[in-house]
């Protein structure tokens, strides 16, 4: 057997499965399969952010691996929109794994978190901001922070699980308009996404974070045709497992994998 010739093949295969993993410079927002709850990650190059990290560490983990090169053990940021299991389950999984640059739970309106030409704003703060809740939901369901994501002409709002009451203050807000991607909120629940809010921010794509045969009837109906009303394409983690959008220059593409 030649072992310097198989020694070069693997060699040439190593550094082609090497070059693959390589950061291509595209913007990458990937809206993890992590059951019932919320988990996003964004790549940009060799920064990376998450957005909430769903309730259990392997679902958290197993995307972040697809989705990060396997030689870098650094995130650079990690929101964590409000503090329900569903939300934060999974930290201490990441943490074990990853080195956190920077951990951001608590935010007020105003702050911006920059990196080159990406933007995090915060356009809800984690304080609560309504005094009677509503029918359905709760005070850590409201003391969400919500996100507005900014890539060049790309928007993407990360809603946490604001209920209608909140949704109402943002609208009154003058910090928000039109977005082209919304992280609906509270999974889908009926006491969010209210008609006026959806056609106040007129997303053309609404992400669905929500698990299988959840027993809360998440999506609800309802909120499914508010979205078709507004024109807003629904995209369901239940039905297409991990979904990435991919911004490329001025377009924006989607790919799925279960």
């Amino acid at each position: 057997m030649d072992w310097k010739r198989w020694g070069l093949v693997c060699l040439l295969f190593l550094l082609l499965w090497i070059w693959q993993e390589m950061p291509d410079g595209k913007l990458r927002l990937i809206f993890c399969d992590v059951g019932q709850g919320d988990g996003a990650v964004v790549v940009f190059g060799y920064f990376q952010a998450v957005v909430d990290t769903g309730a259990y560490e392997d679902k958290i983990l197993n995307c972040l691996g697809q989705h990060i090169p396997f030689w870098d053990k650094r995130i650079e940021i990690v929101f964590l929109s409000h503090p329900d299991k569903d939300h934060v389950g999974a930290i201490g999984g990441i943490k074990k794994h990853y080195k956190i640059g920077k951990l951001v739970d608590k935010a007020i309106v105003g702050d911006r978190f920059l990196y080159q030409n990406l933007y995090f704003d915060v356009v809800k703060g984690s304080e609560n901001n309504v005094t009677f809740p509503m029918e359905g939901s709760s005070i850590s369901n409201e003391s969400s922070i919500v996100l507005e994501m900014i890539y060049k002409d790309f928007s993407v709002l990360f809603t946490g699980d604001i209920d209608m009451e909140n949704e109402k203050a943002l609208m009154t807000s003058g910090l928000l308009g039109e977005v082209d991607i919304l992280k609906v909120a509270h999974h889908g629940s009926k006491y969010s996404s209210a008609d006026e809010f959806l056609r106040k921010i007129n997303p053309k794509f609404a992400i669905i974070s929500v698990g299988k045969k959840n027993t809360y009837g998440h999506p609800a109906p309802e909120v499914l045709e508010r979205l078709l009303g507004v024109g807003a394409k629904a995209l369901r983690t239940d039905e297409l497992g991990t979904i990435e959008a991919v911004f490329d220059s001025k377009n924006l593409r989607w790919q799925v994998k279960r």
